[in-house]
């Protein structure tokens, strides 16, 4: 059986184990494909196949793309990861002001949050708009001192948005889709909401409600991203554009390699602990060493391991896969099924 074929036999049987309704995959070695995989339905309802062209929502994954900008401003000199954020903006509460450029990167900033979870498990602010969001937050007290903790909340990636703006001297959005996917040809990525449309979309499903129980059934997704949230969630992307996104990464041409390198170095903890993050990519110490694995709603992974292979697996099912994650001392530690799949990639 050839490694192509076992790969999809192996997706598959994860596909049919966690109830995944479609799914991309794609296998980069060196930056050029070797592999990719399309199964399942993009649409439950109009019993539509997903194809290399269905968008695919990859939530978090945003993240990923707002470390590459932060690291394009390093490089071009106008900012300083470990400068203070008030440095580049005004007006903001005595405790955030000595908060760095590379705290709120790595979610160690100790800012409370500006993001709300519905009952329905839709997303939201923690007010009615962007005003009244900021405000209700700048008046919440610190989680805990910066640099001395660390708390997955999003105010972070909202801040370090205004951060790329004033900076760039445009919208982040634009600054983030002129200096990446034009670059690397993306043409099928955008920031959008699941009420938008899109061609070719592959809906997002749900099986788990707002605290990431099961329910039993199959829901469509409702997850709108406010703008401001942005540069923390809410892209689009297929697995053959975020292939391309790692090839450009790669081959030098959205960043230096110091840059790279940067960009992929976890930061330790206070206590001399493990991180997780580097510049807006969690990164994992596996067996091969350290693995750069941006993800988004359980349902979206990129893992690249230092052999140069990189897997890239897209699914439309939040919060079943492929972010199988195992836990130990209160932190995810084990990217375990990108490893599984390792045996069935080609080589």
């Amino acid at each position: 059986m050839s490694t192509t074929h076992a790969l999809r036999e192996q997706l598959a049987r994860l596909m049919e184990e966690r109830h995944v309704p479609g799914l991309q995959a794609v296998v980069l070695r060196h930056g050029e494909i070797v592999a990719s995989e399309t199964l399942g339905m993009a649409n439950l309802e109009h019993d539509v196949a997903v194809t290399r062209e269905s968008v695919f929502s990859i939530n978090s994954m945003a993240k990923a793309f707002t470390g590459i900008a932060l690291m394009q401003l390093v490089e071009s000199g106008d900012l300083d990861l470990d400068a203070p954020v008030s440095r580049y903006l005004d007006a903001l509460p005595e405790a955030w002001q000595p908060i760095t450029i590379r705290q709120l990167a790595t979610l160690t900033s100790g800012l409370p949050e500006i993001m709300a979870y519905g009952a329905d498990s839709s997303v939201g602010l923690v007010a009615a708009d962007e005003e009244a969001a900021w405000a209700v937050v700048r008046a919440a007290p610190m989680e805990f001192e910066p640099g001395r903790g660390y708390n997955y909340v999003q105010t972070n990636y909202a801040l370090l948005g205004k951060v790329i703006d004033r900076l760039s001297g445009r919208p982040f959005v634009d600054f983030i889709t002129e200096r990446q996917f034009d670059i690397a040809g993306m043409t099928h990525t955008r920031y959008a909401n699941d009420h938008d449309l899109i061609p070719h979309r592959a809906d997002t499903y749900m099986s788990i409600d707002a605290s990431g129980e099961p329910t039993g059934r199959i829901d469509k997704s409702r997850l709108d991203w406010p703008h401001l949230l942005r540069t923390a969630a809410g892209l689009h992307s297929t697995a053959d554009d975020l292939a391309a996104w790692m090839s450009a990464l790669e081959s030098g041409a959205l960043l230096s390699p110091a840059s790279r390198h940067t960009l992929w170095t976890p930061i330790p903890t206070h206590d001399g602990s493990p991180g997780l993050w580097g510049i807006g990519w969690l990164v994992f110490e596996r067996p091969q060493g350290l693995v750069p694995a941006p993800g988004g709603g359980g349902k979206a992974q990129i893992a690249r391991y230092p052999d140069g292979l990189t897997l890239i697996v897209l699914t439309n099912l939040l919060g079943a896969f492929p972010e199988h994650v195992a836990v130990a001392h209160g932190k995810p530690i084990d990217l375990v099924y990108m490893d599984d799949l390792l045996p069935y990639c080609p080589h």
